[in-house]
């Protein structure tokens, strides 16, 4: 235990600053969208008479499915609206405008936004991979800035303090600085395997569709498909 109050203060406001990155460099993860997870949304904010309102404040999100939602407007919601602002926080985004039954026993239609993720293919693989990377790189090297600011800090103290302090502090920054790099590879990581697990799911949804496309292509020339099937 460091004993020495200036110290222990700059370790403390050095690990407070490099929280809150951590926490900033999660919440940046989960804007890498590899399926319909709310929590990407809390990034996007609606330009609305001079304010920027959040999402929840003029529309109610639904899942459809494990890749798109479905906003339904509140009332006085222009739905037009809330594309731009999506497609600023998520440019991946598929928006499409369309309608639904505003109850089951009336005619009477609403109109509703489907906003789709789509599928994580080879190309956006590499490019979400690439962003996780780069983004737990920023903060591994803030870390470091981080650490060299604490060592600066506590210059001016060290002459006075004991030994053991001395010592202590030392340590005590390094090892801070490891065990949050550390979370940042443990959330990285945890990210990457996200990405790998839709990327095999697009891989299973794909044969899927090539193996339907063959039976297709079969039923309508057989004779094709005969052939293939000598060669």
């Amino acid at each position: 235990m460091i004993m020495d109050r200036n110290l222990s203060m700059i370790v403390g406001d050095m690990e407070s600053r490099i929280t809150g990155r951590l926490n900033s460099m999660k919440f940046h993860f989960f804007n890498i969208c590899v399926d319909a997870d709310p929590v990407a949304l809390l990034n996007t904010s609606v330009p609305d008479g001079g304010i920027d309102r959040h999402l929840e404040d003029l529309v109610d999100v639904a899942k459809k499915d494990d890749m798109t939602f479905v906003f339904l407007p509140h009332e006085g919601t222009d739905l037009e609206m809330i594309v731009p602002a999506l497609a600023e926080s998520h440019p991946e985004f598929i928006t499409e405008f369309t309608e639904c039954r505003k109850s089951a026993d009336s005619d009477e239609t609403v109109p509703i936004l489907t906003v789709t993720v789509p599928y994580v293919d080879e190309r956006r693989k590499e490019v979400l991979e690439k962003a996780v990377g780069t983004y737990k790189d920023a903060y591994c090297t803030y870390v470091d800035a981080e650490v060299n600011v604490a060592k600066a800090k506590m210059a001016p103290y060290l002459p006075a303090a004991s030994k053991e302090d001395a010592d202590a502090v030392g340590q005590l920054v390094q090892d801070k600085a490891k065990e949050y790099k550390g979370m940042a590879e443990e959330a990285a990581g945890d990210r990457i395997k996200k990405i790998e697990e839709a990327y095999n799911k697009y891989l299973e949804i794909k044969s899927g569709l090539d193996k339907e496309q063959d039976v297709l292509s079969s039923a309508v020339n057989p004779e094709a498909a005969r052939t293939m099937s000598m060669e």
